[in-house]
């Protein structure tokens, strides 16, 4: 009798839930792509209307679901359950392949949503997935993620940039597939920014999709420059420049840059210096009674107020 009960309760709970959470919603992301929104932490099961084309009215179509005939006709209704996607694809009677959709599945937002295929950023924002940043200001910045262990095939389905902001961007996807470069078509790196860059990505694994979004940004606000290439040493007189990313003129983008002296056996990020100076020169002497030590260098934007870049260092 008790285990009936259970079993009574678990139904009256599972319903309560479905009608509470099962808000799904059927949305088109691109030509040939339909997106499920359902709320992965019940069981769902949706019907997904599918639409050979117009002008196949009068045509015999044949769906296919992977190698399975789906069903017959120019429009069809196809059962997705959960996270269980396809790629549909119609043809005609001799089996000439006419056109396809891809059915996807999204897990609608909650507050306590899992994400499943990034991972969040080291030593970033709670909810940072992706990190930006530029080397410079001529409209081009560069995004960084890492997927998580079991999603490491996923891929970059879309990227959506400048929307709200009425930008023109041109964006590609690094080859190693763990981030992507936009360049602003219209930028002039002298011009003020009037709009924040808006941005989301959307990632596919198998069936599965999910969007990350970045907060809004100038790229004055994730600018960081590359590390300094300390050009030419005599004796104890260290030379170096600017760094071949960043933007011309100087005068115009002007760079502080800070020195640190430490013991040859310490690291940059030691606080046991010798020597720590900030300066806007490109040549400096060290004088000191050591021998051996340690010359760190690095930059940053002496007009905005951005991260040190990474140390470089001659022993």
């Amino acid at each position: 009798m008790n285990m009936l009960l259970h079993h009574v309760l678990c139904l009256i709970l599972h319903v309560v839930s479905s009608s509470q959470y099962g808000t799904e919603t059927i949305e088109t992301l691109m030509p040939n792509v339909k997106v499920v929104k359902v709320d992965l932490r019940i069981f769902t099961e949706t019907q997904v209307p599918l639409l050979c084309g117009d002008s196949y009215q009068d045509t015999e179509v044949i769906w296919m679901k992977d190698s399975e005939r789906e069903g017959q006709g120019n429009q069809i209704q196809v059962k997705v359950e959960e996270m269980m996607g396809a790629n549909y694809s119609c043809h005609n009677a001799a089996g000439d392949y006419l056109n396809h959709t891809l059915v996807l599945v999204q897990d609608i937002p909650s507050p306590n949503r899992t994400r499943r295929i990034l991972e969040k950023s080291h030593d970033a924002d709670e909810n940072e997935y992706i990190r930006c940043l530029a080397k410079n200001y001529n409209g081009t910045f560069h995004c960084f993620w890492k997927k998580t262990t079991y999603r490491t095939s996923a891929v970059v389905a879309l990227v959506q940039v400048g929307q709200f902001s009425g930008r023109n961007f041109s964006c590609s996807v690094h080859s190693d597939g763990a981030g992507l470069t936009c360049e602003d078509l219209d930028s002039c790196s002298f011009a003020e920014e009037v709009s924040r860059i808006d941005l989301t990505v959307y990632f596919r694994s198998n069936y599965l999709l999910e969007d990350y979004t970045v907060t809004p940004f100038y790229i004055r606000e994730i600018v960081e420059t590359d590390k300094i290439h300390i050009t030419k040493v005599e004796g104890n007189t260290f030379q170096w420049g600017y760094p071949a990313t960043w933007s011309l003129p100087c005068s115009y983008y002007p760079l502080t840059f800070q020195v640190k002296v430490v013991h040859a056996r310490e690291s940059c990020d030691s606080e046991k210096q010798l020597l720590l100076k900030e300066t806007k020169e490109t040549k400096l002497t060290v004088v000191h009674s050591s021998k051996r030590y340690r010359f760190c260098l690095r930059a940053k934007d002496e007009l905005v107020d951005r991260p040190w870049c990474q140390w470089t260092d001659y022993e």
